[in-house]
């Protein structure tokens, strides 16, 4: 989904299965804030090979701009009903197919393979529903690993300055249980920089709006207005020890229960907890 409160959500197609998508319970995806879309409005099924979609509302549903009764969508279709809209991607069932190689870098240390082993075996224990807060500028591959995987994900940036900085922006990315993202991320980030790991019983949508306060910050000699990387684990360590009780209120808020980031030795360090 690109549009709405659950924009970033992303459902599996299921070979041999239809998914009805629609405002009522009859549906397996259900839209409920969206008032303009049918109790059922479409039903989408992939067969292996090609994916078919079928309107099934009064009110219609649109694909690339043109209203369906039933159709062959392809990878990149842009779905619409009711006021909601649709991005339909096919990627490959294995994680790392067709991925650019990582850019070239000496060989990790021994050291460095023991801590990605243990943040990776520390993050999967995690009881705490689990995010990342991941950093596009530093590896071009942090955004394509996001496009491909299944993980509901969104930039901190809105808007189409925030598409059009979708390379070099934050992404909140919600790691499930299992997921095979996550030793990704890990095996080739750790160490690397490449953003923070947060953990949140709320939304991603919720999780999201907090940590967006904290993306500018004002210069107190000049008055500007900057923007605060605190999603580099460089900064927000030493940052948010400083931090007095209140401020550290205001980063975290409720939605956040506590950010868990590389040392400077690789080791798991654990912020704002508690």
């Amino acid at each position: 989904m690109t549009s709405g409160l659950l924009a970033g959500r992303r459902v599996r197609l299921q070979a041999g299965e239809a998914l009805r998508v629609g405002r009522l319970g009859r549906a397996e995806l259900v839209i409920s804030q969206d008032e303009q879309m049918a109790p059922v409005h479409f039903e989408a099924a992939w067969d292996g090979a090609v994916c078919r979609l079928l309107d099934r509302s009064r009110r219609g549903t649109l694909v690339d701009g043109k209203a369906v009764a039933e159709a062959a969508i392809g990878d990149g279709a842009l779905v619409v009903a009711g006021q909601t809209h649709f991005l339909l991607r096919l990627v490959p069932d294995d994680q790392g197919a067709d991925l650019p190689p990582a850019p070239p870098r000496p060989p990790p240390s021994r050291e460095l393979l023991a801590a990605r082993a243990a943040a990776l075996a520390a993050l999967q224990s995690e009881p705490e529903p689990l995010f990342a807060l991941l950093d596009a500028a530093r590896d071009r591959r942090i955004l394509t690993l996001l496009r491909a995987c299944e993980e509901e994900n969104r930039s901190l940036f809105d808007g189409v300055a925030g598409e059009a900085m979708a390379r070099a922006a934050p992404h909140l990315v919600r790691i499930e249980k299992g997921s095979a993202l996550l030793p990704v991320l890990v095996n080739e980030g750790w160490g690397e920089s490449w953003g923070v790991y947060l953990t949140g019983r709320r939304p991603l949508r919720e999780v999201r709006q907090r940590l967006r306060r904290s993306l500018i910050v004002r210069d107190e000699e000049t008055g500007k207005r900057l923007y605060f990387r605190f999603y580099d684990p460089r900064v927000l360590r030493s940052f948010l020890p400083s931090c007095s009780v209140r401020q550290r209120s205001e980063i975290v808020g409720t939605e956040i229960g506590g950010f868990l980031v590389e040392g400077e030795a690789g080791e798991v360090l654990r912020l704002g907890c508690g």
